[in-house]
């Protein structure tokens, strides 16, 4: 077992070079949030961070985790369009835009078809607000998030399942870690002020404190004022608050993804006083440092809630009221479904 380790390791190296130099020449600047640097910290971090509880193999992968805290900006190129569409909102989440919400669907599905409603309702009265309206300009960065974390305490139930018939679990092992590099990726993009907002390539609409424009901005604070400073696990480390088992995940995300939101404005700031371009700007640093501790001990709750929970069995195939069951008391026609529970 060791020697697969030290080969996955081996290999884990070589293909996160690959992943850097695919990144850096596919994708506009504006594209990948927190650079290569920021996702590996925030990823490994969170690794280091979670408790003795949760099984040692999650921690041999390290490696490889904050290897495929990356791997997602690596779906939006226009060669794959399918994939392309579907995954770049999956990075964003703009809170101006679901203002209209009373609540936000717990369904990604349901949430789409009331964003669309929205933009026909727009299109009768205000067609240039409509045309934003949609799931692009809008995102879908916390169903991305949630739909991965259920994705990993499945992985993790598997697990538990196979180590009480003695059964190999490598591979298991080799899938949770992918899936914890996935989740990685999305938690750390709503750690980004400018992933919560519609200002996120340069302020729109009135701009009464004469904010910047320019787009450049988002890729100086994300991933050249990173490498500037040299952004490591030291940073952040003694900012983790002490882990816990989140009651509602998504529900967590959401309130998680507003609380970044309340730094879009300091981002704005910063940039008016050019302090990204200088490393020992400590408004600037500690910007950085309150963002990317956030993230950790989000993604580290998120993967310790993911173990605890997958102890519960699986629910039912039959004996129960299924979600895409018409008899369910939630069921949407127009969705085929029911929400998920509230918890």
């Amino acid at each position: 077992m060791r020697t697969f380790l030290r080969g996955g390791r081996r290999r884990a190296a070589l293909t996160f070079v690959a992943l850097v130099s695919f990144v850096v020449t596919v994708f506009p600047l504006t594209l990948v949030a927190w650079g290569v640097t920021g996702h590996r910290v925030i990823a490994r971090a969170a690794v280091n961070a979670l408790p003795s509880d949760v099984p040692a193999f999650v921690k041999q992968q390290i490696d490889w985790i904050g290897v495929r805290s990356i791997t997602p900006d690596s779906y939006r190129a226009a060669s794959e369009p399918f994939i392309k569409m579907e995954e770049d909102p999956s990075h964003e989440w703009h809170v101006e835009q679901v203002a209209f919400l009373e609540t936000i669907p717990r369904s990604r599905v349901e949430f789409v078809q009331k964003l669309y409603d929205e933009h026909k309702r727009l299109e009768k009265i205000d067609p240039a607000k409509a045309a934003l309206v949609n799931v692009r300009e809008t995102g879908t960065l916390p169903y991305a998030s949630i739909e991965v974390y259920e994705r990993l305490r499945v992985t993790f139930r598997t697990w538990r399942d196979q180590q009480k018939a003695k059964q190999d679990t490598r591979f298991t092992e080799l899938d949770a870690a992918f899936y914890s590099g996935w989740l990685s990726h999305y938690v750390a993009d709503a750690a980004q002020p400018l992933h919560s907002s519609v200002h996120h390539d340069g302020w729109r609409g009135d701009n009464p404190k004469n904010y910047t424009r320019d787009g450049a901005l988002h890729w100086g604070f994300e991933n050249d004022f990173i490498d500037l400073i040299g952004l490591s696990e030291r940073d952040i480390q003694g900012r983790i608050a002490p882990a816990r088992t989140i009651a509602d995940p998504f529900s967590a995300i959401l309130a998680y993804l507003d609380r970044s939101h309340t730094r879009v404005e300091q981002v704005y700031a910063l940039e008016q006083q050019h302090a990204f371009g200088d490393k020992s700007n400590a408004a600037a640093r500690e910007l950085v440092y309150v963002c990317t501790s956030d993230a950790v001990a989000m993604l580290r709750d998120l993967v310790f809630t993911a173990w605890t929970t997958s102890a519960a069995p699986a629910a039912p195939r039959t004996g129960i009221v299924q979600p895409n069951d018409p008899a369910n008391p939630r069921y949407n026609p127009a969705t085929g479904s029911a929400p998920a529970v509230l918890k």
